[in-house]
């Protein structure tokens, strides 16, 4: 850290830095359908497949509102647009909290677009404001924020998990406590956000391997044209395919090694954790390495983890399960701060906000090609050619990583 940075600076963006990842911790919630959609299955008979298709609408919603959170912010500033995220975030909680039953459109409209949209929303300002105060530690600052984002359906799932199972609560107030407390946490971020001014002296960049300190920033509209970003694009498909891939079927894989239904939580649980920690690590990794060696790492790490996972789907051995799941979670917890990395090194840091909502997009056709890997499981009726998929994805991803070369 520069010892000259002012206090107050140093101040501010710690400040900043701690509200953000608890106003993504709890939007992170979003990543829980697993555990929210049980009553509601329940309650109103609705089918797996429709509870799918509402959580392929909050995704897709959530890279939308990516976008159009960054074109908001680029017009009115990062508080107006947090906070018409947040009023969409609450709005969505609490009309989901209400639902009568009579159609699983409400659920789509409610749930699906109105709170994927907001966090959306928020999540991309949040962000761009808080590494906009790191330009010297972007990475690791950006691994804690998106920590706690992926932390949420470990802590607050669990505990969502233990409260709608409870008769005294129930569901209905589970999504009603989600409106408030999310709603409160974005609200607060909404409120005290605002990117660096010329007075507060945030220190300069660190000069790393694979970066060229004040590379010319590009506009999104040319980021847009250049070949450079759509091999980008389809690298991290592919990563994410197979990280999202692993993480769906993560809880019956390892009842199908062998492990009892308790243990099977926990290694999902540990899988979880993992990939809180892989942000932190991308992040270190990014800032004293630079952008090709975390390219690197989260390519090879994810072939590695599917050829573990793999091995344990042959051989019957929970335990190379869980470090094949501990490998899974550090790799697809690197995407993210590869995808900052790589947008922040190519094309500058002046349209970043608007440059990281449409790498953000990445999500959507990833979470596609990860259904893919879900009906090949199916169709074979066993893990070793899906496994075998996910692998040939991170191979792919490498070469096309390692094709991809500075403008």
């Amino acid at each position: 850290m520069n010892n000259n940075t002012p206090v107050r600076t140093l101040k501010l963006r710690t400040v900043y830095l701690i509200i953000g990842t608890i106003g993504l911790l709890f939007s992170g919630i979003i990543y829980a359908w697993s555990i929210l959609k049980v009553p509601l299955v329940k309650e109103f008979g609705w089918t797996n497949d429709q509870m799918a298709t509402s959580y392929t609408i909050t995704i897709s919603m959530f890279c939308i509102g990516c976008v159009v959170g960054g074109l908001v912010m680029k017009k009115v500033g990062p508080r107006v647009t947090i906070i018409a995220g947040t009023v969409l975030v609450t709005a969505g909680f609490y009309l989901t909290s209400v639902l009568n039953g009579s159609s699983v459109v409400h659920l789509y409209l409610s749930y699906g677009l109105m709170a994927g949209l907001g966090i959306g929303m928020a999540y991309n300002t949040i962000l761009a404001v808080v590494g906009s105060w790191f330009p010297d530690k972007k990475g690791i600052a950006t691994g804690i924020l998106m920590m706690g984002f992926g932390a949420s359906t470990l802590i607050f799932g669990n505990i969502a998990s233990v409260l709608i199972n409870s008769p005294s609560f129930g569901w209905r107030r589970v999504f009603l406590l989600l409106a408030v407390c999310t709603g409160a946490a974005l609200l607060i971020n909404g409120i005290l956000m605002r990117l660096p001014s010329v007075e507060d002296e945030v220190p300069l960049p660190a000069a790393k391997s694979g970066a060229k300190v004040g590379a010319a920033d590009v506009m999104t509209s040319d980021m847009l044209r250049r070949k450079s970003f759509w091999i980008f694009f389809a690298a991290m498909i592919f990563l994410g395919a197979a990280g999202s891939s692993v993480i769906s079927f993560a809880k019956d894989f390892s009842l199908f090694v062998g492990t009892s239904a308790a243990l099977a939580g926990l290694f999902v649980g540990i899988l979880s954790i993992a990939n809180g920690f892989g942000r932190i690590l991308a992040g270190f990794i990014y800032d004293h390495f630079g952008r090709k060696a975390i390219m690197t790492f989260v390519s090879l790490i994810e072939i590695i983890s599917c050829l573990i996972c793999l091995a344990a789907a042959v051989l019957h051995m929970p335990v190379v399960c869980l470090v094949g799941f501990i490998a899974v979670g550090l790799s697809y917890g690197g995407n993210a701060i590869a995808i900052s990395g790589f947008l922040t090194d190519f094309y500058g840091s002046r349209y970043y906000p608007q440059n990281l909502s449409f790498g953000m997009l990445t999500l959507m056709p990833s979470a596609f090609l990860a259904k893919l890997s879900t009906t090949i499981l199916t169709v074979t009726g066993g893990y070793i050619v899906p496994f075998m998929v996910l692998a040939a994805y991170g191979a792919i991803a490498g070469v096309l990583n390692s094709l991809n070369k500075r403008p």
